[in-house]
């Protein structure tokens, strides 16, 4: 079943999924922070072998991060783009 696109959204939707995507984005970019703290910390403080791969870990889901930030200003674009019409 194929999700409906932003534009067929209804104002009371786009503004959930803006308030949800916003919180996870929030807790997301929180725990990558203190992930890439973390394994800095281990990298320089303990050994190597084990801050390093941890590394990989917040490169990789930082990506994800992006994602959701684009999506927060595509739907705050839309909500913008109604009211005016409105």
């Amino acid at each position: 079943m194929k999700s409906p696109t932003i534009q067929e959204m209804s104002n009371e939707a786009l503004l959930k999924r803006k308030k949800t995507t916003e919180v996870v984005t929030a807790a997301l970019g929180g725990l990558l922070s203190v992930l890439l703290l973390a394994a800095l910390f281990l990298c320089f403080n303990q050994q190597a072998s084990i801050g390093l791969p941890l590394l990989m870990i917040p490169l990789a889901l930082s990506s994800v991060l992006y994602i959701n930030i684009n999506d927060v200003r595509i739907v705050k674009k839309e909500l913008q783009a109604r009211n005016q019409m409105l």
